[in-house]
């Protein structure tokens, strides 16, 4: 099997991907290029040395959001003096479409997208370009017991963005602020936003104080999760039949009952009222949320579904090894 170098430039965000290569079979090493490492160009191409000689890649693998002052000239730089294959995994597709994925595409050797509408422009500048979606990875995301300091109806784990790069984009995103949170917040539900920024001054949206909840560390969602009644998901494409939250993964892996904002891709991958809820609608939100809150057996059994069939389809391995078979092609 393969030995493989993972550089994820944002594990603030998605952090994961290495457990779903490792689970496939692969020798891996894992390196977050983080803030840390932001304006320090030679610690940067320190570290990755260090790493490629570590493990003597077949191939690296990275993904994220990398413009964060990290030198991406030398990142590439790198892989290219050591002759070895280089994949991004374009997950912030097709939001950061121009400003985050092209730019490292195009000193790819291959791409992996969320975002099936962006393989065609992948391939308009010749650059060859695959599907591969977010997925959960059960031994995080899994049930556990519930803790009182996380105990409300309903939660949201999710940051306030602006979306300066698209209007369309920040237009859904906003949509759903108001459609799923502000509906609920002014109708009183016991409801905690859980991230950063929501009461920023400078946001589109901005919440009330009373609802919202700081930031929280990685590992600590499943336990948000199973103090909840229902878990909120926001989107913020609503143009494609393929990419949606990573937070929904994660959610329906954590065995939480599911009301997301609509977006097409999750009737690509779901059903309503099986596997999830989804709403369109202020009027929706409230209907759904008022109903499965008297209804305990329902959401259990909502939340059942839903989590079976990510464990069944959309976890991480399935992702790698759909990818790896994707790979073998080029190398």
């Amino acid at each position: 099997m393969y030995k493989v170098l993972v550089c994820c430039f944002n594990p603030r965000s998605v952090d994961t991907i290495h457990y779903g290569f490792i689970d496939a079979g692969c020798v891996v090493k894992n390196l977050p290029i983080d803030w840390t490492y932001a304006d320090k160009t030679d610690l940067l191409k320190q570290h990755l040395i260090d790493a490629i000689e570590e493990i003597k890649p077949d191939f690296v693998y990275s993904y994220g959001w990398w413009d964060i002052g990290i030198d991406l000239d030398a990142f590439i730089g790198i892989i290219k003096e050591k002759g070895l294959f280089h994949i991004y995994w374009a997950y912030d597709d097709p939001v950061c479409f121009e400003n985050i994925s092209l730019p490292v595409a195009l000193k790819s050797d291959l791409v992996f997208t969320t975002v099936e509408e962006c393989i065609p422009e992948y391939k308009k500048r010749g650059i060859s370009a695959h599907l591969m979606l977010h997925g959960c990875y059960p031994p995080r995301h899994r049930p556990v017991p519930p803790c009182p300091e996380f105990s409300h109806d309903i939660v949201l784990l999710a940051n306030n963005y602006n979306i300066e790069e698209s209007p369309i984009y920040q237009e859904y995103r906003l949509h759903g602020a108001n459609s799923m949170i502000k509906s609920l917040a002014d109708h009183g539900f016991d409801l905690k936003v859980w991230g950063l920024w929501w009461t920023h001054p400078d946001r589109w949206f901005i919440l009330p104080e009373k609802f919202c909840g700081e930031f929280l560390p990685k590992g600590t969602e499943p336990f948000v999760y199973a103090s909840a009644k229902i878990t909120l998901g926001l989107q913020t494409v609503g143009t494609s039949k393929t990419h949606f939250s990573v937070r929904t993964f994660e959610a329906m892996g954590c065995g939480a009952f599911h009301l997301s904002q609509y977006s097409p891709a999750l009737e690509s991958f779901f059903q309503k009222g099986i596997h999830l809820e989804w709403s369109k609608s202020a009027e929706e939100t409230l209907e759904i949320a008022k109903f499965y809150l008297k209804k305990e057996a329902a959401r259990k059994r909502v939340a059942l579904k839903g989590q079976q069939e990510v464990y069944e389809k959309h976890t991480l391995l399935h992702r790698t090894k759909y990818g790896l078979d994707v790979i073998k092609q080029y190398l």
